[in-house]
């Protein structure tokens, strides 16, 4: 399976959250970090250098907008 760029920043935003509640659910040595690392590879992955400047279109909302649409 191959993600694009987009889907990479929703994901890390999602593990972002998603790993605070299970830290609290699961007492796991380790689990919080191995998620953090997860969602830093995500992040990276999805940093589009392509998309710098004024008209970048590369905010919240703009990347909402395009997985919209394609997923469509």
């Amino acid at each position: 399976m191959k993600l694009t760029k987009d889907e990479a920043r929703i994901l890390a935003s999602a593990m972002n959250d998603f790993k605070f509640r299970c830290g609290e659910q699961w007492h796991l040595d380790g689990l919080f970090d191995a998620f953090e690392n997860l969602e830093l590879k995500l992040e990276e992955f999805g940093k589009d250098n392509r998309r710098n400047g004024r008209t970048s279109q590369n905010d919240w909302n703009d990347l909402l907008k395009r997985f919209i649409v394609k997923g469509a």
